[in-house]
C-alpha cells in the first residue's frame, strides 16, 4: 500500500474509465458480431461519460478534500481485468458484462475502502456519493446486458 490524495484517486478512477471506454472502442474495431458491437458502443460511451461526471465532481470538491492523504492501492484497468485475458474478437456479450462489472466492483471497493479510512465527513461523504454513483451505474450496465439479448 501507498500514500495518495484524494485527487490521486479521482484521477485514476477518472483514468480507468477511460482506460475501459477505450479498451471497449478496441474491441469495436474487431468485432463482427452486431449484438456486441452495440453493447461495445454503449459501454464506450458509459464509461466516457462516468470519466466527465468524475472531472466534474472533482472540479467541486475543495483543495483541502482533494489535497488529503490517504493509504491505499490504486490499480489499472489491465489489472483489473486480469490482463485482458477475456479480450478477444469473439467476445461472448456474457464476457463482457463481466468485464464491465469487474470495473465497476473494483471502484466500488476502492471508494468504500476511501470512505472508511476517510478522517472528514466531507471526504467520508464524497466516497458514499462515489459507492452509490458507481453502484448505479453498474445496474445500468447489468439492464443494458439483460436487453442486449432483445437486440
Amino acid at each position: 500500500m501507498s500514500f495518495k490524495t484524494v485527487r490521486d484517486v479521482l484521477e485514476l478512477s477518472q483514468d480507468l474509465h477511460r482506460n475501459a471506454s477505450n479498451l471497449y472502442e478496441q474491441l469495436r474495431e474487431q468485432t463482427q458480431r452486431e449484438r456486441v458491437d452495440m453493447l461495445l458502443k454503449f459501454l464506450s460511451r458509459h464509461e466516457e461519460e462516468l470519466a466527465l461526471t468524475l472531472s466534474k465532481v472533482t472540479a467541486g470538491v475543495s483543495e483541502r478534500i482533494l489535497d488529503e492523504w490517504h493509504q491505499t492501492e490504486l490499480t489499472s484497468v489491465a489489472t483489473i481485468l486480469d490482463g485482458c485475458k477475456e479480450c478477444h474478437p469473439d467476445i461472448s456479450v456474457h464476457e463482457l458484462v463481466n468485464m464491465a462489472l469487474k470495473v465497476d466492483d473494483s471502484l466500488i471497493s476502492l471508494y468504500k475502502h476511501m470512505a472508511s479510512e476517510a478522517s472528514t465527513d466531507e471526504a467520508r461523504q464524497l466516497f458514499n456519493n462515489l459507492v452509490v454513483l458507481e453502484e448505479n451505474e453498474k445496474m445500468k450496465t447489468a439492464r443494458a446486458a439483460l436487453s442486449a439479448n432483445d437486440w
